[in-house]
């Protein structure tokens, strides 16, 4: 679902004009001054995931600047992928390693500064959403989350999931999804300035972190609530607790987790030569029969019948 912008598309002589209308279509009104005039490239994948938009940039070293111009009533967050960046804004200057993420104003003037090549990956969505999760933007605003550990290495990792996963997300979902997002960067936001974030962004970033580890481990076949709860150090029913408002509790989560795996397993030509019953042992099931039978309660048929038809 996303959508592919690149310079690669006109010829060498209009790339520059071509990335500065861009940019400012995509983001704000913005100017870009590339750091090498011998040539210039760049490109902007973008995807929707309801109120929030996800894109990851790459390009040459440049410096962008917020022109004064139309306001648009977004905020922006930039996770670093490759290369090294500075974000300036409100006398403040956060510098960006991989793995790292800052917060800017699109209302206001800003600065991102590339000294060489680099790829980001931007999570863009409105002011107002960030103000109804407590989080003071005059105060946030180009401080870097570190992405060593801590919620914004958890929010960093769910950004990166979204976009490697994109194509595989139906819209209800993705607006969600988007959502979390939100509240996950929110809550990363509020731990650097220490201002905190709301119980609803703490709880999102938990149940994140939750599935993030249950993902790492489906192949595992003990792993279940009470597994997790024990890696976590806290009691079965706290982990419940994080789930309770959902349709879907951890432990089904857990048995769709597999099945889905399973899926793109008994779809590989790669695994073609996979017996169901290996398939069953790799997505952590402990029998062909059990894997077949919750396969069938999800998908309406057997493994093999899915894998030939």
């Amino acid at each position: 679902m996303s959508e592919l912008l690149t310079t690669e598309t006109v010829s060498p002589a209009d790339r520059l004009a071509y990335w500065r209308e861009m940019i400012c279509d995509v983001y704000a009104d913005l100017d870009a001054e590339p750091l090498d005039r011998g040539g210039f490239s760049g490109s902007v994948s973008l995807s929707e995931w309801g109120g929030a938009r996800l894109s990851v940039v790459s390009s040459d070293a440049q410096v962008v600047r917020r022109q004064p111009g139309r306001p648009k009533p977004d905020c922006l967050v930039s996770v670093q992928l490759a290369g090294t960046g500075r974000i300036t804004q409100s006398d403040r200057t956060a510098a960006l390693r991989p793995g790292d993420c800052a917060l800017y104003d699109a209302t206001r003037p800003y600065a991102l500064e590339f000294d060489g090549a680099f790829s980001q990956l931007v999570l863009q969505f409105s002011r107002d959403s960030l103000i109804a999760r407590n989080v003071h933007i005059e105060s946030t605003v180009a401080r870097t989350c570190s992405g060593d550990s801590g919620l914004a290495a958890i929010a960093a990792g769910f950004l990166r999931n979204l976009t490697e996963h994109d194509g595989e997300v139906d819209n209800p979902m993705r607006d969600r999804l988007g959502e979390q997002a939100i509240d996950i960067m929110a809550a990363a936001l509020g731990e650097v300035t220490g201002l905190g974030a709301s119980p609803a962004a703490t709880r999102t970033a938990d149940r994140a972190r939750v599935l993030r580890f249950v993902d790492a481990n489906l192949a595992d076949p003990n792993l279940s609530v009470n597994a997790v709860a024990a890696s976590f150090g806290v009691s079965a029913r706290t982990i419940q607790k994080l789930f309770e408002t959902d349709d879907v509790h951890l432990a089904n989560r857990i048995r769709r987790a597999r099945v889905e795996r399973a899926k793109t397993m008994l779809r590989d030509p790669l695994r073609g030569h996979y017996t169901v019953a290996r398939i069953a042992h790799e997505v952590g099931f402990n029998s062909p029969n059990v894997f077949s039978r919750a396969f069938r309660s999800i998908e309406g048929c057997t493994p093999r019948e899915y894998r030939e038809g």
